[in-house]
């Protein structure tokens, strides 16, 4: 089944050099800045997080449709 993503949050990369970078929400978005630390880049992301933002789903957009269903989200 074919998986979908949402583009509403940064999220982290790697350079060649070993440093993170994070980036977002979307691929065209420019860089947000870049650090030698996996935490400082997490908290980064954490910092630039929607109002609301709840745990990532893993599926399709139906997959998430029937689950917020269920869960009364949607």
């Amino acid at each position: 089944m074919p998986r979908s993503c949402s583009w509403d949050i940064p999220y982290i990369g790697t350079s060649r050099d070993g440093r993170y970078y994070v980036e977002g929400p979307s691929r065209s978005s420019p860089r947000i800045a870049e650090t030698d630390s996996a935490q400082a880049a997490v908290a980064m992301v954490i910092d630039r997080l929607p109002p609301g933002c709840g745990p990532a789903f893993i599926g399709n957009a139906a997959e998430l449709a029937a689950y917020e269903k269920a869960t009364d989200c949607g």
